[in-house]
């Protein structure tokens, strides 16, 4: 039986690029599920082969590094206990083993090896909220270390509606002001991808460009970010966990014909700046007529 996607945030009222924050259960930061072991493996291979690209940590980031650490593995053993296991200093889950100890590797390190999401350390300074460490192993369409070190301006450069100066940039700062340790919050972010590999570096987008376009063969990639103060050191961590539907497969699905008519809908409602930033200029029609075909 196929199964149905975990997240549909293009079926629902909230508007693409806007912020889109709502309150999040602490309970569920969090969501480790059957894929765990085939992430973390993908994990593995990315930082044996691009470590360089996928890892980045400033010197005054390791406190909250530490912190993220001990938070992550706080919330694993108390709402996923029937995963993960604590000896002494070290969580045995799914067959691995994390030294907590092991003073060789970085905190954010470790974290980012229990769990299938993304981890981004932001640290406030005079000029802002800046990117000072991230384990981002599956990034979408962009680099981290073309963002490493800047403030949210500059990491978001390139996203309409979001650039420096705009209404959306000046309350991305107010609301990291303003976030609370017991109060995380979630977003969620969708697009059209050629397929579901969880890598998708911006060159591997732009070494797509020219190739035959069936709509039938894509995926439909979301995030799911989480934002959660600190409590000790005030620095915020930024998550971002991956889901990849197959578009053939939403149309199937019981409801699927009239998901993918609202999916349509939404692509229609793009802006010529914000189908540029997708990907989406060149496909967009042979997009809408297959979601909106009956079969």
């Amino acid at each position: 039986m196929t199964s149905a996607p975990v997240y549909t945030p293009y079926d629902d009222t909230t508007k693409p690029f806007s912020i889109g924050l709502t309150a999040l259960d602490p309970d569920k930061w969090i969501e480790p599920d059957g894929d765990l072991n085939a992430f973390l493996a993908e994990k593995d291979r990315l930082a044996s082969d691009h470590f360089s690209e996928i890892f980045y940590s400033e010197d005054t980031s390791h406190a909250a590094q530490q912190e993220c650490l001990e938070i992550v593995v706080n919330h694993l053993l108390d709402r996923h206990g029937h995963i993960y296991k604590r000896h002494g200093d070290t969580v045995q889950f799914a067959g691995r083993t994390i030294d907590l100890a092991d003073p060789a590797t970085l905190p954010l390190l470790k974290a980012g090896s229990l769990v299938q999401d993304d981890l981004v350390i932001l640290q406030k300074r005079d000029t802002g909220w800046h990117l000072t460490a991230g384990y981002v192993a599956f990034p979408s369409a962009w680099s981290l270390p073309e963002k490493a070190g800047l403030p949210m301006e500059g990491v978001h450069a390139h996203v309409p509606g979001f650039e420096g100066g705009t209404r959306n940039a000046m309350m991305i700062n107010r609301i990291f002001d303003n976030l609370q340790p017991d109060l995380p919050a979630v977003r969620m972010n969708w697009s059209i991808y050629p397929s579901g590999d969880l890598f998708w570096p911006p060159e591997r987008g732009a070494r797509m460009e020219g190739r035959p376009f069936t709509p039938a063969s894509n995926f439909i990639r979301i995030e799911r970010q989480t934002l959660r103060r600190l409590p000790e050191t005030g620095n915020i961590v930024f998550t971002i966990r991956i889901y990849s539907d197959p578009i053939g497969v939403l149309k199937a699905l019981p409801g699927g014909s009239q998901t993918a008519k609202t999916l349509a809908a939404r692509l229609e409602g793009l802006t010529p700046e914000q189908l540029a930033y997708k990907g989406m200029v060149s496909k967009k029609n042979a997009l809408l007529a297959y979601l909106r075909a009956n079969k």
